[in-house]
């Protein structure tokens, strides 16, 4: 509890000092240079509060999610395969090293040029972003899957649904929430620039007319609005993380208290063996079912 209540002293701290630079910068400049914070927050309120904006927030939103679904798609598979064959992974890592080095706005122009200046050039590029970060995270963390735990789990019986659910989804996971989390915050910049550059409508579109306008505040206003969208999805995804954690150990501790009938029988004929071996079976008696 101490730790996370640190945390969030140093996050107010931090907003407190980016608040209060602005606020200077502010007093110091014109507003066309640094718009004050209370018309910065009016314009906030004003798109909140429009119907039309909010069709303009659903349009980035629907990008977002079909760029980064994809992107995850792709990657986690190729991740997949890269960790558990070696040679997949030699072959595919030069080239999504390439890929990933290789300038978003080169890929932008080339979004153009195949699709037009349409919503599915920011799909392409934040697909784009996504898979290179994913396929690292996924393929690492399957390699360092411990191979006991797999040989284990064939000596027991154990399907390949069941390898999957108590072997290498857990052991990937942190890898995978991880890339997530970087994959995330590069979607969130990438759909938007591709906004600017190819389409009026989203919050890139938005962005852009704000500029031809000269209107710093909306720029400014949109940009807190995305930020926002994105801490609201790492929020949501935490969230999601408890519940699961939760249910999955409430759904154990059912199980060990009612349908389990037969593992107190096998854990007694177990006890007096090696430690080693009686955790094997201790886990394989958990599991298999």
């Amino acid at each position: 509890m101490k730790p996370c209540i640190t945390a969030n002293k140093y996050r107010i701290a931090a907003a407190v000092l980016v608040l209060g630079l602005w606020w200077g910068m502010s007093k110091l400049y014109s507003p066309l240079v640094v718009p004050p914070i209370n018309m910065v927050a009016a314009k906030i309120v004003e798109i909140l509060s429009s119907a039309k904006l909010w069709s303009e927030i659903g349009k980035t939103l629907v990008r977002l999610a079909c760029g980064l679904g994809i992107g995850i798609g792709i990657g986690c598979l190729a991740g997949l395969f890269g960790g558990v064959l070696r040679p997949v992974r030699e072959l595919v890592q030069p080239v999504l090293g390439i890929i990933q080095v290789v300038p978003p706005i080169s890929w932008l122009i080339l979004a153009i040029i195949w699709f037009g200046f349409n919503g599915r050039a920011s799909i392409f590029i934040v697909v784009m972003a996504v898979v290179p970060t994913m396929f690292i995270c996924i393929s690492d963390g399957t390699a360092t899957i411990d191979r006991k735990l797999m040989e284990m789990g064939a000596v027991f019986g154990f399907s390949v649904w069941k390898k999957l659910r108590y072997i290498l989804i857990p052991s990937v996971a942190p890898y995978f929430i991880s890339g997530l989390k970087i994959a995330m915050g590069m979607a969130c910049k990438t759909v938007v620039m591709g906004e600017v550059l190819t389409t009026t409508s989203g919050i890139g579109g938005q962005i852009m007319t704000a500029r031809l306008n000269i209107e710093p505040e909306t720029v400014i206003a949109w940009t807190v609005i995305m930020v926002g969208i994105y801490y609201a999805a790492v929020l949501a995804g935490k969230l999601a993380r408890h519940v699961a954690v939760m249910a999955t150990k409430t759904y154990h501790r059912r199980k060990r208290n009612g349908s389990v009938t037969g593992t107190g029988n096998v854990s007694r004929k177990i006890q007096g063996r090696s430690g080693a071996d009686c955790s094997a079976k201790q886990f394989a008696v958990q599991h298999n079912e």
